[in-house]
């Protein structure tokens, strides 16, 4: 295997969540990994867990720079330098690295699209975002080997 053989391997990332009923109605409620699969273990609680299934590919040295490029847009009025946009830079992460997922309408998997993405609820890119940062980053452990 080597580094340059483009690799169209797709990261695996999951998103537990379920719906809870509150005082105001029900609400989406993401479940650490942990937690999910003790719940998951219970047949009746079993059927409250969902699982969000998605596909994110590694981006390239070209890629990474264009969208670190892309994120500095914004201009300091005072000294006129130009400022990273951290929401800026994650939404091109999410919009470029993000390419399957199991998100279905009437039985028909909804395409990826930057359009579709812009529609799910903030609460679910946020997390989903963090799982592949998370992903990319190595533990003190994975660094010792």
């Amino acid at each position: 295997m080597s580094l340059l053989d483009g690799s169209t391997e797709l990261i695996s990332i999951k998103l537990y969540y379920k719906y809870a009923n509150t005082k105001v109605g029900k609400r989406l409620v993401i479940l650490e990994e942990d937690k999910a699969i003790e719940l998951l273990k219970d047949e009746k609680k079993a059927k409250e867990v969902e699982i969000l299934e998605t596909g994110w590919s590694m981006i390239t040295w070209k890629e990474q720079n264009e969208i670190m490029e892309l994120s500095y847009k914004k201009t300091n009025p005072q000294t006129m330098e130009k400022q990273f946009d951290f929401i800026s830079y994650r939404d091109a992460i999410v919009k470029r690295c993000l390419k399957t997922w199991d998100i279905s309408v009437n039985n028909q998997i909804v395409p990826v699209t930057s359009e579709a993405i812009d529609q799910l609820p903030g609460i679910v890119v946020i997390n989903i975002y963090q799982k592949f940062e998370e992903f990319l980053d190595y533990s003190e452990e994975e660094l010792k080997n």
